[in-house]
């Protein structure tokens, strides 16, 4: 007898919800990511938009707090295309670390590299005739 394994959907990086009719008809599905970085941008813009909060208001427009509407949508979807995008074929954590080691690296490091090592400042010569 084959038993289902129930620690699939924890490994899997999507919570899937479906809403069907009576029926069994699927009607609506959701799909939200729910790894790590995920839930750690979507915190921490949450917090930023939260200390932000009464410093810029936004006024209700037929009743609609618009403020609020902002503070949940604009952190989830920067929240989910953190997580969802691959930029260079790479996830953004490893992203922005490779970017960092360039800037590390090449950018602030100026002395030349000689034979793939990085060497302090050459004496200069020149040959005269």
């Amino acid at each position: 007898m084959k038993h289902y394994d129930y620690s699939r959907g924890l490994k899997a990086p999507y919570s899937i919800q479906v809403i069907s009719s009576p029926k069994g008809k699927a009607l609506w599905v959701f799909a939200q990511p729910l790894n790590m970085s995920y839930l750690l941008m979507l915190f921490f813009l949450l917090f930023v938009t939260g200390v932000f909060w009464y410093k810029v208001r936004i006024p209700n427009i037929a009743g609609i707090n618009l403020n609020l509407l902002l503070m949940l949508s604009v952190p989830h979807k920067v929240a989910r295309w953190y997580s969802e995008a691959e930029l260079d074929g790479k996830s953004t954590n490893l992203f922005l670390k490779d970017f960092i080691v360039y800037l590390k690296n090449f950018v602030m490091d100026q002395r030349p590299i000689i034979a793939f090592e990085r060497v302090d400042q050459l004496e200069e010569f020149s040959f005269k005739r």
